[in-house]
Order: structure tokens, then sequence, then C-alpha cells
């Protein structure tokens, strides 16, 4: 039997995550969900709220069977890439036949005709794209009005607006483009929208409780957003002695140091546009806080996501080289678990036979891998190593580094 297959980052893990969750053991009873989730950096741009085990915990107390990780060169890159890696890592286990996202539209044949026009990409097509771009609007703005307007159907801008909605699209995208046998299934998305930043409902979103924990300074009581996460998850986050957020702001030395040393080289990081390298490399004094240093670089051509991503490439040194390698391999070299449900370990064992790449349960593993891939996975190592020296710097406490670090099994 075939299970289902869920793209997540969990940053931090609310009600509406286990909603979906909840929704897709409904509809698919006998199926266990396999979630590829984000490590410790985000495709907003920015480091996870918390790390990676904390989250994965979370994943499996509220029905999640198991959980493998994103690599970083993915989780923090645009649309299509973060989709185009994560459905192929799931692909690759040969255990999924359904790929469930959340959406604000559920609108599925909409979706597929979109994802077949940025397939295709028809010239008249094209030539739209580029006369809004000549506008000065930005990528995402421009692409949602040549697609409206190509397809004659105002309805396509609104569809194309909704981050979650762009991201189902490509999902879509990459199931088309590389003919996979999975079925995607929309669950509509419920309370808050994704960008809302205030706690409004028991389904507000992971924007507005990333801002409600800044707020608390690192205190560690968060009785003010129980109601916002399941108990389960809140349970795991107020039991645990190394609970403690980290935001942008804790990296900013860091990236300093980066745009000094990478002063010359700046176009060589991956999605760094040619303009953008020039006006930092023509910086030399940075404000306090890298809010302030945001705003400074904020254009009506770049989106603030677009622009923390490649801050973030710059600081991790993904390059433009990095992504044309991997992306030449078929975009997944490995597949890693960070936790699984117990009764999960027999469709591990199956996978043995069914997935098409190595699979890593523990870091030592991965000095087993080919000698290109082990570049890639020590390079994640090293990244996760940056996360972890941030938090001892701000809260004075270690973390466990990846290499005393073992997969999470929940009976």
């Amino acid at each position: 039997m075939k299970h289902v297959g869920i793209v997540a980052e969990y940053n931090p893990f609310h009600n509406g995550h286990a909603y979906q969750l909840e929704k897709v053991k409904e509809q698919f009873p006998e199926k266990q969900i396999l979630v590829i989730m984000s490590g410790n950096y985000v495709q907003r741009g920015e480091p996870a709220i918390y790390n990676k085990y904390l989250r994965t915990e979370c994943a499996l107390a509220c029905g999640a069977d198991i959980v493998f990780e994103l690599p970083c060169l993915f989780s923090i890159a645009s649309a299509e890439y973060f989709a185009t890696a994560s459905v192929l890592s799931l692909a690759a286990t040969g255990m999924i036949d359904t790929l469930c996202f959340g959406a604000e539209s559920e609108d599925i044949e909409a979706m597929t005709q979109v994802a077949q026009l940025l397939i295709d990409e028809p010239t008249d097509y094209k030539v739209l794209l580029k006369e809004n771009l000549r506008k000065g609007v930005s990528y995402p703005k421009a692409r949602s009005i040549a697609v409206s307007t190509y397809l004659n159907n105002e309805d396509y801008e609104a569809l194309l607006k909704s981050p979650n909605n762009i991201l189902g699209i490509e999902y879509i995208k990459t199931i088309l483009k590389y003919k996979l046998d999975i079925t995607p299934f929309i669950i509509k998305r419920q309370g808050s929208n994704y960008n809302d930043n205030s706690l409004t409902n028991t389904f507000s979103s992971a924007s507005a409780l990333r801002n409600a924990i800044s707020d608390l300074k690192g205190e560690p009581d968060l009785s003010k957003l129980e109601t916002y996460m399941p108990e389960s998850c809140y349970k795991i986050l107020t039991d645990r002695t190394d609970v403690r957020p980290l935001f942008w702001q804790d990296f900013y030395e860091y990236l300093q140091y980066a745009l000094w040393n990478a002063s010359s080289s700046n176009h060589q990081f991956f999605e760094m546009p040619a303009d953008l390298a020039n006006r930092l490399s023509s910086i030399s004094n940075y404000p306090a806080d890298i809010r302030d240093f945001f705003e400074q670089l904020s254009s009506r051509n770049y989106t603030n996501t677009r622009i923390r991503r490649t801050l973030l490439n710059l600081l991790l040194n993904n390059t433009k080289q990095d992504m044309e390698r991997i992306k030449n391999y078929g975009y997944v070299r490995y597949l890693r678990i960070l936790g699984f449900r117990e009764k999960s370990s027999i469709l591990l064992r199956d996978m043995k036979d069914s997935c098409t790449v190595p699979v890593i349960n523990k870091v030592a593993a991965g000095n087993h891998l080919p000698s290109g891939h082990i570049t890639f996975f020590e390079k994640e190592i090293h990244i996760n190593a940056l996360y972890e020296m941030a938090y001892f710097k701000k809260y004075k406490e270690k973390l466990p580094c990846e290499y005393q670090r073992s997969v999470i099994i929940k009976k």
C-alpha cells in the first residue's frame, strides 16, 4: 500500500497543522503520513524559531508518522526549488501516491491549469511576463498578471497572491513535469491567512505565533500561546529546558561578517540579483537592528522575503554553483530521517527496497555516502552548527550537536 506525503515547516507547530493532519487521517485512514520538513532554516528566509528536533517531536505527537529533513539549500529557496526538491524527496521514498497540502483555494483544476502553463511557457505568456517586468514590478506580481491575462481570467491573479496557493501550484507542477504517479489533494486552510501577524482565533497563523513568541523576549512562559497549539505540542514546548526561540537578529553579527568577507563576490550566491549584490558591496555601516537593514535594502523589484532568502544564502554560503550541481544530479542525493512513530518501523524497512536514494538515520552514516553526496551532507552539518552557535551565544546553553543527536522515535 502507498501512503500520503506532506511538505511542511511547522514553524512553529500550531492548530492549523494539527487540523491538516487530522483531515488526512480522516480521508485516508489506512495510510501513514510521511512529512518532508525544513530543518533549522525556512522558506521565508529566516532561521526556524525552534530547532528541527523540537518541531519533529511536535509533528510526531500530532499525527505525522515519519519526518524527513529537507536540506537547507532547498528549504530557503524560492517556491519552485523548494517545491521541486520536496516533492521529489517524497517520491524518492517509493512509498507515496498522494500529496496533501493546505491552500486558500480548493480549485485543483485551476491550479493544474496554471501549473501546466508555467511548464509550457508559451511565447505569448513570456512576452506578457517580460512586459510586466519592464514596468518595474516584482517577479511574483508580474507573473500573476501575465498568467491571468494569458488565460483571460482575472481570478488567476488573486489565486497567485497567496503563498500557499503558489506552493500548491509548484507541487502540482513538479508532479506534472516529472510524470510522478502522485495525486494532489487540497485541504483548505482554516482561520487566519498566511501573513496575518496577530493572534485572532484558535487557527492563528505561524506568523502571528512567531510575533507573539518574539514579544516574550526569550521568556520561557508560553501560557499565552496555549490556545493556539495542540495540547501535546504545548506540553513538549513547556516541559523542555532547551525551548528557546531564535530570530534573524540573533544571526546579524554573523551576517555582517559574511557580508564583509564576501564583499567582492556577492554575485556568486544563489538567488542573488546583480543590482542587490552591488548595493550590498557598497554598504559600510550597518544599523543596529536587522529589521532596519532589511528596510534599507527594500525595493519594489524584490519582495522582503526574497531579500531575506538572498541574505540567508549568503550567510550560509549557498552558491549558484551549488544549486546547479544538485539540479543536474536530480535534486535528491539522500533522505535523512529526523523521527518516526514506532509503528512505522515496518514502513521504513519496506523503504529499503523502494527508496531510490540512500536513507540516513544517524549522522555517522553520512560518511558512507558516495563522494559527491558527502560534500553536500557535510555542508548541512556545518550549517546546523551555526544554528547551535547562535543559540549558545544568546542563551549560554549548548544544544546537542548533530553527531550527538539520535532519530526521534515516538511510541
